[in-house]
C-alpha cells in the first residue's frame, strides 16, 4: 500500500480531509468575469441596443405596430409540447383531414388550431397515437395540461380547449407501424 492510499498526501503531510485528494499541482483559479461593457449606445463599432445598458423603462416604452402569430406556428409548439409527453408515440392526422380545404395541410400534422384573435384565446384540437402498455386516459389528460401549459406560456394566450383524439396504438421502437 502507498502513502496516497493510507490518507497521506504525495508530499508526506496527510490528506485534508472532506473532500478527494488529486496529487500534482493545484489547478488553477477560474477566470474572472468579463468587465462590464461601459461604452454609451450607440459609440464605437461594438455599441450594443439600449435594452443591454438602460433601465426597465428601456424596453417597455409602447410601440405602434401589431404581432401576428400564424396558426402554424401555434400548432407546432401544440404538436412539440404533445410530443414531450411520456407515452406519446406520434401524431397523427386528424379525422377528415383528407379534404381539400385550405386547412387540410394543418390537420394532417394532427393539430388544428382554432383562434379567435378578438378574445386572445386559443382553442387546440391534437390527434395522437399513444404506446402500447401506457395507460390511455392518463396519457391524454396529461397532452392536455401540458400542451394547455405550454402554449399558453410561449403565446401569451389564454388557451380555452385542448381536445385530444386517441387515434392509434403503436409499439414503442416500431416504425413500421409509424408509416401506417
Amino acid at each position: 500500500m502507498t502513502g496516497l492510499d493510507r490518507g497521506f498526501t504525495g508530499a508526506g503531510g496527510p490528506r485534508p480531509e472532506g473532500g478527494p485528494f488529486f496529487p500534482g499541482p493545484p489547478l488553477p483559479a477560474p477566470p474572472a468575469p468579463p468587465a462590464a461593457v461601459t461604452s454609451t449606445p450607440g459609440s464605437g463599432a461594438n455599441a450594443l441596443p439600449l435594452t443591454l445598458h438602460g433601465s426597465s423603462e428601456d424596453i417597455t416604452t409602447p410601440v405602434d405596430g401589431r404581432v401576428t402569430i400564424e396558426n402554424g406556428v401555434i400548432g407546432k409548439i401544440a404538436a412539440l409540447a404533445a410530443l414531450e409527453v411520456a407515452g406519446v408515440a406520434a401524431l397523427v392526422p386528424l379525422p377528415g383531414a383528407a379534404g381539400p380545404e385550405p386547412d387540410a395541410r394543418r390537420a394532417a400534422t394532427g393539430v388544428r388550431v382554432d383562434l379567435d384573435e378578438n378574445a386572445d384565446e386559443v382553442r387546440l384540437d391534437l390527434a395522437i397515437a399513444v404506446e402500447y402498455g401506457s395507460v390511455v386516459k392518463d396519457v391524454a389528460r396529461v397532452v392536455m395540461g401540458n400542451v394547455a401549459r405550454v402554449t399558453g406560456l410561449m403565446l401569451g394566450t389564454r388557451v380555452t380547449a385542448v381536445n385530444v383524439s386517441v387515434e392509434d396504438v403503436r409499439v414503442p421502437g416500431d416504425h413500421a407501424t409509424a408509416r401506417a
